[in-house]
Order: structure tokens, then sequence, then C-alpha cells
């Protein structure tokens, strides 16, 4: 026997029991131990950082790696499976800062490096997150006990070892580059790391158009008056900064008299600055750029005349300037801006910075004010020496990383990665890779690697991974690989046992971690002279490009491993990383292995809160997470998340009645399938042979081999039909997995499960109530299978139904169902009964056909009718077969069906066709006295049932009934005689009596009839 389902099961507690069991009998060790060690399949896990919080985008991220790996664990793959935390960066700094009130590196400083490093790596140690929760509860398989840390002392050798991989090829340069700056951190960011849309924000910033007098303004041949250059700049602390000004060679400038001056600016901008005056000043003159190229101007400030050089303060020509905005005139300052820099690197200007790295001014009365707070000051000043034209503020997208002033451009000195070098070659790989949806690869992946700057990885920051740089006074380099490495120039630099009684290396008293606490000690000696670390650390995402590397700490363990399985089979990652994550993969595996670092990646779209905003606590737009497990169960939210657009990298909002419909649609019929089936089997005491739940591949001891279907005949065409439904189910959901295309392997197994629910167990209602053994061997069959097609994208549900009707009742099978082997399809069993699936498709339409009618006409289904008239035009489609007309009378409710070329007219016969599948058909719908009477039977029936259910009665359960009724008609139906209705609701007696209060009231065929029922 069977256990009775729960009919009212709550999925989540159902959830935490199956996870119990797993965790008990450590089901996901077990699926890995039991694989061939020489069939592994490689998955990379992006790490997480090791101070956020579980929100539904990280769910997203393990819910889309977890049914591939399972699916190919179940496939016979062994699959390695080690979660990763991100450790290093600004967000442990930020912490370590809040906690001893650190506002500047200046107090970084004078707080210790050493200590700072050293609570960084100790707050990190302390952080407890709620991930395993989030993690178990979505049915993750993910070791977290062995994570990686980037942090740890492995890692980060193998993260410098690849480091010297890439300057030893020659890809390593110093150099000075304008990249983005963070003040409020004191530290470069790449482009990547801002390269989402919710990384900018749209800002009011102060404008200024400043006036520049020209020195030589009489090789313009203007009257002699002074005369200036107009520049427009939004970043008015950069002016003293100053050291160039820019004009396009071919556009034509306008010398305009304006309040006794002459002020020069192109004529396309003139409506614009002069705000639609401009007709209101006398025109003196027109130029193109070139004639203005060459001249020479005031300095308006002189904070660095006496350093400056002879090519500065002078007008240069540069095709890049614009007059779409401004005036036409670029300010230039080299040490500020792309187009500044390399103007400046061109024609040789000075390029001093009048800023520190932590956004403060240097000169003037503005000397310790932030950038943007002086502004409005030195628009003032600007105003009082008679530099400034006017100002207005503008509005515009400024980029952001982890603080609340934007980020600035900045000429820095920095190590860079020569990216231009390796572009076609990343290119090349980029096109073997094989990505989800497609169109990212020569699209957004493309464009990224195009467009891509060289990369700045050094940062002067300190919780991270040293730069393995050491610099005598002369200025030769040094390059550690490995701390072993490091030990041929440090005799201090020596293996011993740690704590745990490990081998480690040790510097001094200190095991030797590659951070700035201990490494900005060592000292390295060679040919006599002594070399010393360079301060700086690398970017954390070298890190993050470093994994697939680094969790197996490679070069130095592992190694063999590491070389048969790399690249990685599949990695994912929502589309944000494709800039990011992505990115620094393809560019670390470039350049170090001339490979591709995965083969296969799905990229999935962005979850935004149900307003289409970003989700947002104080936006109030999003239910919480937990919250929503709890309510809903795991498995819910996986099929939610897999079968939405989000996997085919489009974004959505989130939608709880999306959610929902998961488990109406598929979680409560599987229920109700399983649910059905041990109802009958139980019944009819009847119990699965071994056969019907083969768990693996060595499973061919008998006739019927795994990947065939255990049965040796089929001669119910239902049974072949639904069997037919299975295989190619099996093999459509097995070509899609193996094409990493996880929502078209979804559909069809949801689709699987309505057919069998809908249309195979409804049709052979009656075979189950007689305890048709075949009927039960098939559907059990079919559902076994099914459960093991859906366990990993539903690992709960399969698992418990699984172990209730498999593993609880037979020996020698998997005590899993992810222990079982994945469902291949029964090829054979396709060829032979193809036809039946068209003979259904035939079917279908006209049951169809046939509900429409009725609809049309006012006839309920459960009155029957006398005939339907069917013609199949399209002679492919050959006849309707016995059993398609015995299944169209059972659907439809009709005595008869009959095929006829020239259908009967008649008022009484409603007709309707398909011409593209050539069917027609003819529904008689007059209501006889006999057909009158059955329907009423079959409501009266239909409102004894409901009451049976309401009183939670077993089917087998007799009843006696007492009604009381104004009709002749109800009591001709209401008797012991009428023996259709006495044996579907299962009476024993029937009797006309006052029924009280408590009553039961239904309406059969406009009559009224009230009831009560008794178990007997």
């Amino acid at each position: 026997m069977f256990n009775k389902p729960n009919p009212r099961q709550k999925f989540f507690d159902m959830e935490q029991d199956v996870l119990g069991f797993w965790k008990k009998e450590k089901i996901f060790e077990k699926s890995i131990e039991t694989k061939d060690e020489n069939n592994r399949y490689t998955f990379v896990d992006g790490p997480p950082f090791v101070t956020g919080m579980p929100h539904y985008g990280s769910l997203l991220s393990s819910i889309t790696k977890d049914p591939v790996t399972r699916y190919w664990t179940m496939r016979g793959k062994r699959i390695r499976r080690v979660w990763g935390w991100d450790c290093h960066g600004l967000p442990i700094e930020a912490k370590v800062n809040e906690k001893f009130n650190l506002k500047s590196r200046a107090d970084v400083e004078e707080f210790g490096i050493d200590n700072y490093v050293r609570e960084c790596r100790k707050h990190v140690e302390e952080v407890t997150g709620q991930w395993e929760w989030y993690i178990d509860a979505i049915g993750r398989w993910v070791d977290m006990e062995n994570a990686y840390y980037t942090m740890n002392p492995e890692f980060n050798e193998s993260v410098i070892w690849v480091f010297k991989q890439m300057y030893e090829k020659g890809f390593i340069y110093k150099g000075k580059r304008v990249s983005l700056f963070s003040t409020d951190t004191a530290t470069p960011v790449s482009e990547f790391e801002v390269a989402e849309s919710n990384n900018y924000q749209e800002i009011e910033d102060l404008s200024i158009f400043v006036k520049f007098r020209l020195k030589d303004s009489a090789k313009l041949k203007l009257p002699e008056k002074d005369t200036f250059l107009v520049a427009w700049t939004t970043t008015p602390w950069t002016i003293p900064s100053n050291f160039a000004l820019a004009v396009n060679p071919k556009a034509t400038y306008v010398a305009v008299e304006f309040e006794g001056q002459i002020l020069i600016i192109a004529k396309d901008r003139l409506e614009y600055v002069f705000k639609g005056k401009q007709d209101e000043f006398p025109k003196l003159g027109e130029f193109k750029g070139t004639d203005l190229s060459g001249l020479s101007y005031e300095p308006i400030y002189d904070f660095y005349v006496d350093q400056s050089n002879e090519n500065d303060y002078k007008v240069y020509e540069f095709n890049g300037v614009t007059t779409e905005d401004g005036t036409g005139v670029l300010h230039v300052a080299p040490g500020f801006g792309a187009e500044d820099y390399m103007l400046g690197e061109k024609y040789g200007l000075s390029g001093f910075q009048d800023i520190d790295d932590e956004g403060k001014l240097l000169v003037g009365d503005w000397k310790g004010i932030y950038l943007r707070d002086a502004n409005e000051s030195i628009r003032d000043n600007l105003k009082e020496k008679g530099n400034l034209l006017r100002s207005a503020m503008y509005k515009h997208r400024v980029p952001l990383f982890r603080g609340d002033n934007p980020l600035i451009y900045k000429a820095q000195d920095s190590y860079y990665v020569d990216i231009q070098r390796v572009k076609d070659r990343m290119l090349d790989l980029n096109s073997t890779i094989n990505w989800v949806p497609e169109h990212f690869k020569e699209g957004r992946m493309a464009e990224v690697i195009k467009s891509a700057p060289d990369w700045g990885i050094s940062r002067t920051r300190y919780w991270a991974t040293i730069m393995p740089i050491w610099v005598n006074d002369e200025g030769e380099e040094l390059v550690m690989g490995s701390i072993e490495e490091m030990s041929k120039y440090n005799s201090d630099i020596k293996k011993k046992k740690n704590k745990k009684g490990k081998e480690v290396w040790f510097f001094g008293d200190d095991e030797v971690k590659l951070h700035r606490d201990i490494c900005d000690k060592i000292v390295l000696t060679k040919d006599g002279k002594e070399y010393r670390r360079i301060p700086d650390v690398v970017d954390n995402w070298l890190d993050s490009g470093s994994v697939p590397i680094a969790e197996w700490h490679y070069p130095f363990e592992n190694k063999e491993i590491f070389e048969n399985n790399f690249p990685a089979d599949y990695i994912a990652e929502y589309v944000g990383q494709i800039r990011a994550w992505f990115n620094v993969l393809l560019r670390v595996s470039t350049i170090v292995f001339d490979k591709v670092p995965f083969k296969n990646v799905i990229v999935t779209g962005n979850m935004a809160g149900t307003d289409g905003r970003k989700m947002s606590k104080s936006f109030k737009n999003y239910p919480d997470p937990k919250a929503t497990i709890e309510n809903y169960g795991g498995d819910a939210l996986r099929l939610y998340f897999l079968s939405s657009p989000l996997l085919v990298g489009e974004d959505i909002n989130f939608n709880e009645k999306e959610l929902k419909l998961q488990i109406q649609e598929t979680t409560l019929p599987l229920w109700n399938i399983y649910t059905y089936l041990t109802t009958y089997a139980n019944m009819h005491n009847w119990k699965p042979n071994e056969q019907l739940a083969y768990n693996n591949r060595n499973v061919t001891a008998d006739s019927h081999p795994w990947d065939h279907i255990p049965f040796d005949d089929i001669e119910n065409n239902l049974d072949a039909w639904i069997l037919l439904k299975l295989q190619k189910t099996i093999k459509e959901v097995n070509e899609n997995m193996e094409n990493y295309q996880v929502p078209k392997s979804i559909k069809p197994i949801k689709d699987l499960i309505a057919e069998t629910s809908k249309w195979y167990i409804r049709s052979n209602r009656d075979r189950f109530a007689d305890g048709d053994e075949r009927a039960l061997e098939v559907l059990y069959y079919v559902l076994v299978e099914t459960l093991k097609l859906i366990a990993p994208f539903t690992p709960f549900i399969s698992e418990h139904i699984y172990r209730e009707i498999v593993f609880g009742e037979m020996e020698n099978k998997e005590e899993s169902i992810h222990l079982c082997d994945y469902p291949v399809a029964d090829s054979a069993f396709i060829d032979q009964y193809s036809q039946i699936e068209v003979e259904m498709e035939v079917l279908r339409k006209i049951v169809e056909f046939g509900h429409n009618l009725r609809v049309e006409n006012g006839q309920k289904v459960r009155q029957p009718l006398s005939v339907m008239y069917v013609h199949l035009t399209n002679t492919d489609l050959g006849n309707l077969s016995e059993w398609m007309k015995e299944l169209l009378m059972s659907e439809l409710n009709l005595k008869s069906v009959e095929e006829k070329a020239d259908i009967p007219d008649g008022e009484n016969i409603k007709t309707i066709k398909d011409d593209t599948l050539g069917i027609l058909v003819g529904l008689n719908i007059e209501i006889t006295e006999e057909l009158k009477k059955e329907g009423a039977t079959r409501e009266l029936t239909r409102n004894i049932q409901s009451e049976r259910k309401n009183m939670k009665l077993n089917m087998n359960d007799s009843i006696s009934i007492k009604f009381e009724t104004q009709s002749d008609f109800v009591r001709s139906l209401m008797n012991m005689d009428n023996s259709d209705f006495t044996r579907s609701v299962k009476a024993k007696s029937i009797s006309e009596e006052p029924v009280g209060e408590n009553s039961m009231t239904a309406k059969v065929a406009d009559e009224e009839v009230k009831f009560v029922i008794e178990k007997v």
C-alpha cells in the first residue's frame, strides 16, 4: 500500500523534510562520489561578496546554475560544485572605516596599514550571513563547507602567478592613462565596474562659460579691444589646472562685440550661448578654427605658471571639438579627461592636477575643499576677475561607485594590461563559446571586447591581493609569481607547520598572507641590491578573473585535474557580468592559456521590482524573498525563474501572480497525478513491478533495457499515445539541455504533466475505477519518468514523490531520485507509434470543436447529446478509428459519432470546420426526454459527489440519501431503480422525507431539490 498523499500539502514544509533527508544521508556528496573520476564536468561558480545579503538577483543566479549541474550529474558526470566567497575590496574597508571612524587615507595611515589589513581580515572571518538558509531553501546543491575564499594565501598565490604570467608575456606595462577615479575611496575604478545603467545617476551640475583673454588677437585683425575665447565646462574645479584651449579646425567661429569686449564663439553655438539674443550684438568677423590655432592666451590663475612650459596656454586644433554643445571651444586640463590628456601628450603640455586623491583642492583659497563643494566659489572668483560670461545648471548622467560622489576622469600613473594587443584573439575565442542567448556572442560581448581600453590593474588601496612587484632604488623590478620564489630572495621566508599542523610559508613568526600587512615588510635581495614592494594592490577583478585557476591553487596543486578539465564546461550569471566577470575571465584565460575560460554560458536578464524600477526596500516594490520561499516553496520559485524570459537574457518585473501560476499549472497537477495513482492503486491492491522504475544505465539484466519502455505490447491507443508523448518529451528535453536551453526544456515537461492529467487520466477514468492493471502500470511508469525529467528543475517534489512510490515500494532502488540516471528516449518506439500523434491531433481538434459548439448553444458537457457527424476532408488523415470515436463520445458526452461526407442539414445541426487540417464537424444539439433525464442524473450525481467530498468520505464509503422536492421529474431520478445514479454515488438507500435546516439545495433541470446524506 502506498502512503496517502496529503491533500492539503504545504510544499515548503515538504521541502524542509526533503532537505533533512539530503543532509542526513549525504545525498549531494553521494551524487558526486558515485560518479567516475575520469568522467568529469567542470562548473565554475562566481563568488558573491561575503558581506552581501541574498536577494532575488543572487537567488536567480543560483537557481540558474543548479538545474544544469543536476542534469549532467544524472547523465553520469562527476561535477565538483564548490561555493566561493569574494572577500576583498571596498565594502570590507568601508566596514572597518565605520568601526574605527576612519575618514581619509591619512586616518588609515595613522591607524597603521598592518592594523587596518588585520581588521579587514578579522571582519571577513567574523561575518556570518544567511546564505546557507536561502541556498538550501531553493534546493541548490553546492559545497559551502569547503568554500574557497579569495583572501586565502592559496588563492592569492595563484592570482600573483597569473599576474606574473601576464607580466612575463609582456602584457603588463606601467604608464599614465586617464581612467575613472573614485574620490570617495581614493582609488582607480575600471570602466567595466560601472558598465551597467544602475551605476549611473542623473545629477545637476554647475556649468560655466569662461572667458580666456587672447594675448595676440591683433593677428585676427579685429578692433583693438580685449578679445576672449569662450570655453564651456561642467567641471569648474578643473579651471586652475587649465593649460590649453582647443578648437575644431573645420568649424566657423564668430567674433561678437559684447559689453565692450570681443568674444569668439563657434557660429553654431551663438544662439545657445546668448539665449537667442545673438542678433543684438555686432559681429566683427568670421574665422576658421585653423585661423585661431597657435594663438596664446593669458592664464587665468598663476598657480602653475612658474612650472609651465612654452607649449602651455595656447590654442590647438582638435577634430574632436564639437559644436553640438558648449561653445565650440574646449578647455583643456591634461590632468583630467581622456581627450585632455591625449592633447597634452600630443602637444607637450603640462599636466598638473589641482586636487589630491580624496578630491580636495590643493591651490588657492579652495585648498582642502572638496572639488564639487568648490565649484560655486570658483565661479564667483572668475566673475570677480572678469573671466565669467555666465553660468547655468546642467543635467547629465554620471557614474558612481560605492560612494556618494560621482567618479571623475583623472590621469593616473598605474600598471595596465595591454588589452589592445589581445583583442583580436579574444574575439576569435569568444566566437567558439556557446552563448545562451546566442545574440550576446557577436552582440554585447563582442562590443565589450572591441571597445575596451587597456585594463588599469593596480589600485591604491589596502585590502586586496598585493601587486607582486618589488623595485630597487634604481627602478629595476622583480616580479614574484609564488611564495616559494619570494623565499629565494629572502631567507626569512620558510616553511613551517601552523597551529593546525599544516605546513605553510612563514615570514618570521607570521604566516605569509599575500596582503600588505605582511608583504610590505618583506625585502628581497638580488645581486646585492634590495628590492621593496610597491604599495599598490591588484584590481579585485583580477581575483575574479583567476577563479577557475585559483580555486584549485593551480599550478601549485591539482595540476593534472585542472589541466584535464579546463576550460570549464559551464558558467552562468546575469547580463551585467558580460562587461565584468565574463570579460575578465576571457582576458585572463586568453593571455595566460590562449584558451576560452568556459565552453557554455547562460546569461540571465535582470529582475526588476513589481513597478519596473530597481528592487529597493525604499520603493517597497518586491516581497521579502524569505517569506516568498516560505509561502510558495523553493520549487515554485525555481520554476518561475527557469520558465521566464530571464533565462533568455531578458528583463522582467517580479510578478507574484506568475509565481503562483507555477504551482497551479505544474506543481499541483503533478501532485494530483501522484494522488490519483496512489488512490486507485490502493483501492485495487496494485503494486508496481521492478521493470517500471529503472534507475540506472547498468540495469539490463532482463528483456527491457533501461532506455526502452517496459512493455512488450501496447493494445490501448491512449496508452500508446501517452507513452509516445513521454518518449518524445524525453528526447526533446535532452536535446534542449545539451544546448543549455533551460526554458525550452521545462515547457515540454509541463505539457506532459498537463496531457497526463487532463487527457490520459480523464479519458481512462473507467479503466482506473475498474482496476485495469495496464492503465495503472502505464500511469506509474509515466509518472516515475516524469519525476526524473523534472528532477533537475524541481528537486524537492520529485524527490518526495519518488521516495513514496519507488524507493518506499521496491528493493534495490536508488535512495534518491537524484542518484538515478536521466531518462533517454526509446527511439524505436517513437518511430513505431508516430502516426498516433497525428490521430490525437485530429481527435483533440474535434473535441475542441465539440466544446465550442456546446458553449455557443448553451449545452453543458454533463448533458448527453445524441450524435456528432465528422467529415475528414484531408485524405491524408484517413478515417476515424473506433478508439477515436469512443474517446470522442466519452470526452463530449455523446451517444454516437458518425463519419459522413455529407453532414445532414437541420435546425438542430450546428457545424464548424478547419480548412487547414481538413476537418468538418456537425453536432446535433436536440435534447430528447431520455437525454434530458440522463443529463439531469449526471447533474444530480455531481451535487451528491460534491457533498461526499465535503464530508471527506472515501471512495468506497456507502451512503443513505434523504430528500424533499416538489418536482415529479426529480422524484423519477431519486430512487433506487435509477441504477446509474445509485452506483455512481454508492447509495444504499434513498427516501423522500423532510430534511431540515442542514440540508443542501441543488438545481436539477431547473427544478429544486433539498437533500442530506449520511455514511452507512
